[in-house]
């Protein structure tokens, strides 16, 4: 039997991946709050499922999505939001701006988190178990990388040092509250959005199908790293 409906925290939900999790969540009928950049909820639409919360992750929480986020009870967080970066050789890369794509695509993925970590720790309705999944990659992996999986793709140390150290933030997360809660690292697929590969195909609303069907499987390991519509792991 599957779990009812949940409430789900996501950043980044006014485009791509964000976005299309967003509307598939809201069609089972979850309850989303949907953390987005200050100027997107105004022209936002909505079911009446979905809440957008105007927060540039790369800064403080603002106190009214504090306040917010406090209030609910939480089944799942979804760190998804990030910014790119084209910088491919160490000659190339920006100290500055590869420190900026961090706080937002790491330590942003850490504010998130905190904000929602009490509504997370608040028994669920639906009896749920409270989970944090992290959007990564398989180039955040360091295993494949040593092995030359993907030697020639040309990924930006940026992309690269960013979905690596989100990986870490899985194990960390776990480690401090797995008793409480589960932690993921997903690989979404080549995704086709304006942050993909040349040459992705898979439809982000293809992979938010994928991310729902998960949570919609009672147990499960914590923490894991798996690429969406595969039930094989991805080594750390």
């Amino acid at each position: 039997m599957n779990p009812a409906p949940g409430v789900a925290v996501i950043s980044g939900a006014g485009r791509g991946f964000g976005a299309a999790l967003t509307a598939v969540l809201a069609a089972e009928e979850w309850t989303v709050y949907g953390i987005v950049r200050p100027g997107y909820a105004a022209n936002a639409g909505t079911d009446g499922r979905v809440r957008f919360l105007e927060w540039d992750i790369a800064h403080s929480c603002p106190k009214e999505v504090s306040q917010a986020l406090a209030e609910a009870s939480i089944d799942v967080v979804v760190n998804n939001a990030a910014v790119g970066s084209s910088q491919k050789t160490l000659a190339a890369v920006d100290p500055e701006s590869l420190a900026q794509l961090l706080d937002n695509n790491v330590a942003g993925a850490v504010r998130v988190t905190q904000a929602s970590l009490a509504g997370l720790l608040r028994p669920s309705a639906g009896g749920r178990r409270p989970l944090v999944v992290n959007v990564s990659s398989r180039l955040g992996s360091a295993a494949l990388q040593a092995n030359g999986e993907f030697a020639g793709f040309g990924t930006s140390y940026g992309y690269r040092l960013g979905k690596a150290a989100l990986n870490m933030l899985t194990l960390s997360l776990h480690e401090e509250f797995g008793a409480e809660l589960d932690v993921w690292s997903v690989h979404p697929g080549a995704l086709a959005t304006g942050m993909g590969r040349s040459g992705a195909s898979k439809e982000p609303a293809t992979a938010a199908s994928e991310l729902l069907r998960e949570l919609s499987e009672p147990g499960g390991s914590s923490p894991r790293f798996f690429e969406l519509g595969s039930s094989a792991p991805l080594p750390w």
